[in-house]
């Protein structure tokens, strides 16, 4: 299973990247590792790769892909601004986003809501 972990930027997201392999390496008979670099072998002329993107991809393998997609959406769900895509053997795409922000938990926590709350999820405030 490949994944691919976001962030705002490539520093950040490779070290989204290395946290999250730490998590799945816990895992029992799962090995993680980060994937071969893609980025601009292609290009003739360049010195190096041709732009950073933010974006980190893990390969995953052994041990039970349920167990490990189960990981992950707690790992992301932590932050709000995490992301995960998990590129599955058979094709299919699943897509994990960050929770609701540690501010935002204690605004609900300490009843700090207004009128607006009451809109429900994916309201516009």
């Amino acid at each position: 299973m490949r994944i691919q972990v976001s962030g705002a930027d490539p520093r950040h997201a490779e070290l989204e990247a290395r946290e999250l392999r730490d998590v799945l390496r816990r895992l029992d008979d799962t090995t993680v590792g980060f994937a071969p670099s893609e980025a601009a072998r292609d290009v003739e002329g360049s010195k190096g790769p041709a732009l950073l993107t933010p974006e980190v991809v893990l390969v995953l393998t052994g041990g039970s892909f349920t167990l490990a997609a189960t990981a992950i959406k707690a790992w992301v769900a932590v932050r709000k601004s995490r992301k995960v895509r998990l590129l599955h053997p058979d094709g299919t795409v699943t897509e994990f986003q960050g929770g609701v922000s540690g501010r935002e938990i204690r605004k609900l926590r300490d009843g700090g809501g207004n009128s607006s709350s009451d809109a429900g999820p994916g309201a516009v405030r």
